[in-house]
């Protein structure tokens, strides 16, 4: 029952979002498809055009959390943000979550949208996935990647994670505490309430073995750097300062013209909320040279 009722809080914030755009050139509309093993998996669009932003969400976030992304750039390019198996409003599954399978929905879901020409976003969680899919994809339509505020690999590793984070997941009452204190700390100033809302209910519908799966990527960190250091397209790196070392390591050995760096020293990890203008400026401005290379991978 607290699942259904997640799942129904998420559906109306984004039946809020739909209407909020309804008064907009480019209203926001909601798709879904089936994946090869039967899911049925959610993402919104917003604008038109051949030349598309792909935004991938973080760990068990929902793809309303891009709201002032869809909001704000569908003027300039059609705008898709995914909601993996199990996050925001696609189906919460038993099925597997392994790295393989997640690649495999995304691959459907740029199908399904019938996606040609692209920039692919991914924030947190999400910039892993998007290497992982470049590095076992190689989509033939890439134009530009933006990793938004997580390690890529450079430098030296972030502190890792506390030895209790599985026992927590599988606690209840632990569980619901972590979750809300990390929905609440990805902001650095607090959200509107319907987002808030919409991002805490999904972080809570995920089962903790999915929630702790998820967390558990199979590779050794230099996988994160090696992918990046294969890719020929110009790349976003916007993140907070923490990452400022990462940021450099790239502008150090990266050609000029395929390294961008943002860094947003007054926002949380969720800086795309905390900072939209900034965000969207830096997006537009990137993907617009993107897209104008007409050369990809």
């Amino acid at each position: 029952m607290a699942r259904l009722q997640s799942s129904l809080r998420i559906f109306y914030f984004t039946l809020s979002l739909l209407a909020t755009s309804c008064a907009q050139a480019n209203p926001i509309k909601h798709h879904y498809f089936k994946t090869s093993d039967g899911v049925r998996l959610h993402y919104l669009e917003a604008g038109k055009g051949e030349q598309t932003l792909v935004f991938i969400p973080g760990w068990v976030m929902p793809a309303a959390v891009f709201e002032q992304q869809l909001l704000g750039l569908a003027a300039h390019f059609r705008v898709l943000a995914f909601d993996p198996r199990s996050q925001g409003l696609s189906e919460l599954t038993t099925l597997s979550h392994a790295p393989k399978r997640r690649l495999q929905d995304m691959d459907e879901f740029l199908k399904a949208a019938k996606v040609k020409t692209f920039v692919l976003a991914g924030w947190s969680l999400g910039v892993l996935e998007a290497l992982d899919y470049l590095a076992n994809y190689r989509p033939k339509g890439l134009r530009g990647l933006i990793l938004i505020d997580n390690s890529v690999g450079e430098g030296r590793p972030p502190a890792g994670r506390s030895s209790t984070f599985q026992q927590t997941m599988n606690d209840p009452k632990k569980r619901e505490a972590y979750l809300r204190a990390f929905c609440k700390d990805i902001y650095r100033e607090p959200p509107p309430p319907l987002l808030a809302q919409a991002v805490l209910d999904s972080a809570l519908r995920a089962p903790p073995n999915i929630a702790i799966q998820l967390m558990n990527q199979p590779y050794p960190r230099e996988y994160w750097r090696k992918t990046l250091e294969k890719q020929s397209v110009p790349v976003l790196y916007i993140a907070r300062p923490w990452l400022k070392e990462q940021a450099d390591a790239l502008l150090a050995k990266r050609p000029a013209d395929l390294i961008t760096i943002k860094i947003l020293p007054g926002a949380g990890h969720a800086l795309f909320v905390d900072d939209p203008q900034t965000f969207n400026d830096a997006t537009r401005s990137f993907s617009n040279t993107a897209f104008a290379r007409k050369t990809g991978l």
